[in-house]
């Protein structure tokens, strides 16, 4: 019974860690901007920017994780692809570019959040075990 949950709790880790990152480069961020942020602040900060990376990806990642893993996608590519259009649409429809939009802005914050959603999908992708090196065998 607890090999069959094996899988599960590995996607599980994956995506928690991958969360954590966003939520860590957030934060950094965030501490960056303002001014007289210490090290409690940027623990707290990063917990915070978890959680919202975590309620913003989960629909998304409910839908296309299981079809992934159904399909037995295990490039990099295609979790780095995803990674990237969930962070880049996230990041536009919280930023509020789409009510105001600034040209510069908004190619800005979707290259960086791109950047970023790979990043994050990269951490995924090793941890989850689909990476082919890394990976038990089923």
């Amino acid at each position: 019974m607890l090999l069959g949950l094996r899988k599960p709790i590995r996607l599980l880790w994956g995506y928690v860690a991958a969360c954590a990152l966003m939520g860590f480069v957030l934060a950094c961020v965030a501490a960056y901007t303002l001014p007289g942020t210490g090290v409690p602040e940027l623990l707290a900060l990063t917990v915070e920017m978890t959680k919202a990376a975590m309620i913003v990806s989960i629909l998304p990642s409910l839908v296309v994780i299981p079809i992934m893993e159904w399909r037995g996608v295990r490039r990099w590519f295609g979790y780095a692809i995803y990674g990237a259009a969930l962070s880049t649409v996230a990041s536009i429809l919280i930023s509020g570019a789409m009510e105001k939009p600034q040209p510069l802005n908004l190619i800005t914050i979707a290259v960086c959040f791109a950047f970023l959603g790979a990043a994050c999908a990269t951490v995924y992708w090793l941890i989850a075990g689909r990476h082919p090196i890394l990976s038990e065998p089923e």
